[in-house]
């Protein structure tokens, strides 16, 4: 049985949220939830509904997959291409620079 891991999930959560530039502010209200619960939800402290997932989702323009698992699926690599391809070209490179550094850094 795989294990749910609640910080990886919040990791994930807050990650895509600063992505599109939300703050924690919009999400819990858009969600009808108090700023402790989401804040504890995004720190990895406890889990959520599946309720609050879906709808978690739909505002950060994700798949459950990914919220869950870390994997993209076809309409989250899409989403992101279609960002990528709106960025300048000095956008890109800047993002393509940061890239390459993580891939070169050694993070054991």
């Amino acid at each position: 049985m795989a294990k749910v891991d609640l910080n990886a999930i919040g990791e994930r959560i807050q990650n895509q949220r600063l992505a599109l530039g939300y703050t924690q502010q919009y999400v819990y209200e858009k969600l009808d939830i108090s700023q402790n619960h989401y804040s504890r939800i995004e720190n990895g402290h406890v889990g959520m509904s599946f309720e609050i997932l879906l709808q978690l989702c739909e505002i950060l323009q994700v798949s459950t997959d990914y919220i869950l698992t870390g994997k993209l699926t076809t309409e989250d690599k899409s989403t992101f291409l279609d960002r990528y391809n709106r960025l300048t070209r000095r956008q890109k490179q800047y993002i393509e620079q940061h890239i390459k550094m993580f891939l070169d850094f050694n993070f054991k």
